[in-house]
């Protein structure tokens, strides 16, 4: 069972993280920073014909995330559910990543490849999470992936 007051405190909310009975069925509410938080730009679907990603990817609440990277390096143990008042909640994260057919070697869209070489990875952030590590429980920022990204490398370094 975990302490309510653990949740009192808006250092730990995140937009990414969330407690829940029930799998989330919608992306954050672009709203749901709180009050005096600022919202963040979001890639959206394109608005005007001919804007396109370069990288395609995927968005989706992961629950079954056992282990993640902490922000010193260590591997650590995500806890899946925890107890609430009673009653018991599972961790869900939000992430993005690189839609499998369209990343690596296969190159980012629309790239120039008689002049470039290119591939989507995943970007990375650190979110709050309910963590356990050497037997002690607490609150640790933890990796989770959030963009994907096109990174490019040009082929001659000569003109």
């Amino acid at each position: 069972s975990v302490d309510p007051k653990l949740f009192n405190k808006r250092r730990h909310l995140s937009p990414r993280v969330l407690f829940s009975a029930d799998p989330p069925d919608s992306e954050p509410a672009s709203g749901s920073h709180g009050p005096g938080k600022r919202n963040r730009r979001r890639a959206e679907l394109p608005q005007h014909r001919g804007v396109y990603s370069v990288c395609e990817s995927v968005s989706v609440w992961v629950g079954n995330k056992t282990k993640a990277m902490d922000i010193s390096g260590n591997e650590v143990t995500v806890l899946p559910n925890v107890t609430i008042n009673n009653v018991n909640k599972k961790q869900y994260f939000f992430e993005t990543t690189c839609h499998s057919a369209h990343s690596g070697s296969s190159g980012c869209l629309g790239i120039d490849t008689r002049h470039w070489n290119s591939n989507c990875t995943n970007s990375h952030t650190f979110v709050r999470a309910l963590t356990s590590f050497k037997n002690l429980v607490a609150w640790r920022l933890i990796r989770i992936n959030v963009a994907c990204v096109c990174v490019l490398s040009r082929k001659s370094w000569r003109q």
